[in-house]
């Protein structure tokens, strides 16, 4: 994820946020390589980044900078439709709220995506910057995005997956391979997993659930796709 930062005292590049189910699974598998979640922060172009971290002091600078892209586009809107949506974006932003905490109708939605409007990507106002992990941990959310891991003793990793989607979805953000040629998922949570020595002991007490592709992932689930291409 990539994040403009606005007026927050926190130094610009990445940092790699590891959660503590992620410390539990490197300590139960002891992999040769481990790969946390990476956030990136920085405080040029906007334009390219997902999400927006931002000072209460520079509100108010993010929603008169929308509002005037608003504003110019309007004049040079190519239908009805799209003269709809950027009029009832700057409704809200002459009320001084933010786009990503309105409600639009998803073909209102489709023209205000291609303005790149700051307030319309996952916003979150804080006052101090302190510890950059508290900071991603509320982006995330705010994101709508969870946390899913797969384990082994080669790697550990984070991926990430939006809120909602399936685990056909997660097979796809690890290899197309898994996707295209999805078998199974087979899934552990990480609260259970003190409840087991080993992955053969979890399959044995039945903590391993198989699922279908239609299977929606949750925040902490540790999974593994089978596949045959």
């Amino acid at each position: 994820m990539k994040v403009y930062n606005l007026g927050l005292d926190l130094e610009a590049g990445k940092y790699k946020y590891e959660t503590e189910c992620f410390k539990k699974l490197l300590d139960k598998f002891s992999p040769a390589k481990k790969t946390p979640y990476t956030v990136e922060f920085t405080n040029q172009e906007p334009e390219k980044t997902e999400a927006v971290v931002f000072n209460p002091e520079k509100k108010l600078d993010l929603v008169l900078n929308d509002l005037d892209r608003v504003e110019k586009r309007i004049l040079r809107a190519e239908s009805r439709e799209e003269q709809e949506a950027l009029e009832s974006a700057r409704k809200k932003l002459e009320e001084e709220k933010f786009l990503c905490d309105c409600d639009f109708e998803e073909d209102r939605i489709i023209f205000l995506k291609q303005l790149q409007l700051l307030t319309f990507k996952p916003a979150v106002e804080i006052e101090d910057a302190g510890l950059p992990e508290k900071i991603i941990e509320t982006l995330l959310f705010k994101a709508g995005v969870i946390l899913f891991y797969t384990v082994g003793k080669k790697e550990v990793k984070i991926w990430s997956l939006k809120r909602g989607l399936t685990i056909l979805d997660a097979a796809g953000k690890i290899h197309s391979d898994l996707r295209r040629g999805f078998i199974r998922g087979e899934v552990f949570k990480c609260k259970n997993l003190d409840s087991f020595f080993n992955l053969a002991e979890a399959r044995m007490r039945g903590f391993v659930k198989s699922v279908d592709k239609s299977y929606t992932v949750e925040e902490g689930d540790v999974i593994e796709i089978k596949f045959s291409v």
